[in-house]
């Protein structure tokens, strides 16, 4: 659920197919400013996710 611009980002799984195709919004424009790999940017995203999720409690 995203009303902003989406990129559509293809990253490759080497000689495997397919490859892994995701949506970035401006987050993840914003971490490919300071580094342009979108395997970089993906890897961000997906600790912060990591954290928020440990960090949130578990709903009762």
């Amino acid at each position: 659920d995203h009303d902003g611009p989406l990129a559509v980002i293809e990253l490759q799984n080497g000689p495997h197919k397919p490859a892994t195709v995701r949506l970035g919004t401006e987050n993840f424009w914003a971490i490919t400013r300071y580094n342009w790999s979108a395997y970089y940017a993906m890897a961000v995203i997906e600790l912060g996710q990591a954290v928020r999720a440990r960090r949130t409690p578990a709903p009762r």
